[in-house]
């Protein structure tokens, strides 16, 4: 018996090596036969076995001699891209390599020139939708369809973004972003509150903003929840307290599923549903409860469209519900199903991106004085002392826009985009030819291709240099670099045109992705917003959003990092302002936080910091601990 199992599973041993080296050499001669240079790594890196266990093993292979890895460990850590950014290309002395496994070949691409022909070339090299399946909780949606399913639901869902709908969002951000301040600090200014988690509180603010500007929900702060609330006849407020005939809050249910999204991703329903954790029937809960609630508003609002009321220029539901064909006796262009799972896309994508920006947009201005000091005079110029609510979308934000309030934000998204590795790919079958510098390279069929965003902000074929003497800069923070000298042109104004697309239902989201007195990168060269026909839709929408904040913010107060760690208040204000008892303080929550930004963060669905925090400060101007030249 003993020797029958021994037997048995000697020779699955071997079928699964025969099966390995089998297929590991079919991909290899598929990727010597196209022209690429290529990686060989002993597994598939994206496999679902090696993402869960990925910590285990790597401790062990990084025992081994470096002769035997020093060609492949490092493609081993999942995170990998955003870890090394574009020194692995600059090593490879290539803007375009493959990985070549037994399971997979990927192709990673850091030239902007190649990422322009990926990206307009959308029939070529489609999204793999097997990566977006499970964002159908509610129905398809634009995100997760392609051919001519998406073409139905991009002419659909890219009116709801509108100008009108933008102006909703910057007043509903300046609203937001108020009770955001009443939050973090003490309006008598006798108290300094340490913000442990900030991240958790910018996730909450831009979900609040979404809420309102996509669905015409108004969510309460708990410091509003006993205030007299006002608002418009569409406008519904909702606070901690779950309505008749749901077992969670509206904020609880979208919170709870947003927070815990990852797991919606790898368990199917029926799992969720009957897994013996908590947590996983509170996630499936939450789906449940969310769906309940979008259900309401898609029948209150229909009734509101079919009654005649204005929808348009309000909530993005409003106008997707409108656009759909809602209206009695016409026929609709997507089905409620379709309808209910756009709308769940606009919730999920309208807010993770936008609260990490403007997360790591305050982390790096408390790391960088001087920037923060330049976008606060900015800010009083364009304002000019004028009150919140005096301030106007049509007159403000191509202010902010055109200021370095955009040059922080697309700064942000520089160093620290929110999808590292873009995704696409090509058909079992169906090889792609690609120009590269003028030679006619073979994508292979049945291949990922990834637009590798970390790497192509990074690379210096493409982007200015800021600090003098610095051959590249180009992994640290400097706003400045997107500000042009007075009287200089644009370097790249030629690249600063209106994108073109075969069908005007097609188009792309309003306004450009930069404005033109500000650096124009070389077309292809800065993807935090993907590039051309599948480009975000949102763009505008977070814009507005970060852009607004980012003004209520710094006209009169200050961010700076937290040091409870390191020293009481007490023991700093013993110490001499501007002394170096105090910077070396600092330094320690400034090299903490570098560590952190550099080294701990992660990609579910958005490249977030998720178990580790850099906690702030947010201080009226002049009362600055740590304000140094």
């Amino acid at each position: 018996m003993a020797l029958s199992f021994v037997i048995t599973t000697s020779l699955f041993v071997i079928l699964c090596l025969l099966h390995y080296y089998r297929c590991l050499a079919r991909n290899l001669s598929t990727a010597k036969a196209s022209g690429i240079p290529y990686v060989v790594l002993p597994w598939n890196v994206f496999h679902l076995f090696w993402l869960a266990t990925h910590t285990v093993w790597l401790p062990i292979l990084e025992l081994l001699p470096t002769s035997w890895t020093s060609s492949w460990l490092r493609f081993m850590h999942p995170e990998w891209a955003y870890l090394l950014g574009y020194k692995v290309f600059e090593d490879l002395g290539t803007d375009i390599f493959l990985t070549v496994s037994s399971g997979r070949l990927q192709l990673f691409i850091a030239d902007a020139e190649v990422i322009n022909q990926v990206t307009t070339r959308r029939n070529d090299f489609p999204k793999p939708l097997q990566m977006y399946k499970r964002l159908d909780i509610y129905g398809k949606n634009v995100v997760s369809t392609e051919g001519s399913t998406w073409r139905q639901h991009r002419k659909v869902t890219a009116p709801s973004f509108s100008e009108k709908n933008n102006e909703l969002v910057f007043t509903e951000t300046l609203h937001h972003a108020q009770a955001l301040l009443r939050l973090w600090t003490d309006p008598s200014g006798r108290e300094i509150k340490t913000i442990q988690d900030p991240a958790a509180d910018t996730m909450r603010f831009a979900l609040y903003v979404i809420s309102r500007a996509g669905f015409g929900v108004r969510v309460l702060w708990p410091h509003e929840e006993n205030e007299k609330q006002t608002g418009g006849p569409y406008e519904t407020f909702v606070g901690s307290k779950p309505p008749p005939g749901h077992k969670l809050s509206y904020k609880d249910a979208i919170s709870s599923l947003l927070e815990n999204i990852m797991w919606t991703q790898v368990f199917p329903k029926w799992f969720l549903a009957n897994s013996p954790f908590k947590f996983h029937k509170t996630i499936y809960t939450a789906m449940l409860e969310w769906g309940k609630y979008m259900e309401e508003l898609y029948e209150a609002k229909k009734l509101e469209i079919n009654s005649g009321q204005k929808t348009e220029g309000l909530d993005l539901f409003g106008a997707l519900i409108n656009g759909s064909g809602t209206m009695a006796g016409q026929k609709q262009a997507l089905s409620d199903s379709d309808i209910l799972g756009n709308a769940f896309v606009f919730m999920l994508a309208g807010h993770e991106t936008t609260a990490n920006v403007l997360h790591f947009s305050m982390v790096y201005l408390a790391l960088n004085c001087s920037s923060q000091k330049h976008l606060q005079e900015d800010t009083d110029r364009i304002l000019n002392g004028k009150p919140v609510n005096e301030w106007a979308y049509e007159e403000e934000f191509p202010k902010f826009f055109a200021g370095m309030g955009a040059a922080v934000m697309n700064e942000t998204l520089r160093v620290m985009q929110p999808i590292i590795n873009i995704p696409k790919s090509t058909e079992k079958g169906r090889p792609q030819t690609i120009t590269v510098q003028g030679s006619q390279l073979v994508v292979p069929g049945d291949c990922t291709v990834s637009l590798n965003a970390a790497a192509v902000h990074r690379n210096p074929r493409y982007w200015p240099c800021v600090s003098e003497g610095s051959r590249n800069d180009l992994d640290q923070f400097r706003p400045e670099r997107w500000l042009l000298k007075t009287n200089e042109s644009n370097p790249s104004s030629t690249s600063n045109h209106t994108e073109e697309f075969d069908d005007e239902d097609m188009t792309g989201p309003s306004g450009p992705d930069t404005s033109s007195f500000l650096f124009k990168p070389v077309k292809g060269s800065y993807i935090p917003f993907s590039e051309g026909y599948r480009s975000c839709l949102g763009r505008r929408f977070s814009q507005v959003e970060i852009l607004a904040a980012f003004a209520v913010i710094f006209r009169e107060y200050s961010v700076e990092l937290a040091v409870d760690e390191f020293a009481t208040d007490e023991q700093i204000e013993s110490m001499p302002k501007g002394g170096s008892e105090r910077m070396k303080i600092w330094q320690k929550a400034a090299d903490r936080a570098d560590y952190l930004l550099r080294n701990t963060c992660t990609s579910i669905i958005t490249l977030q910091m998720r178990d580790h925090h850099i906690p702030l400060r947010v201080v009226k101007r002049g009362s600055e601990r740590f304000f140094f030249e």
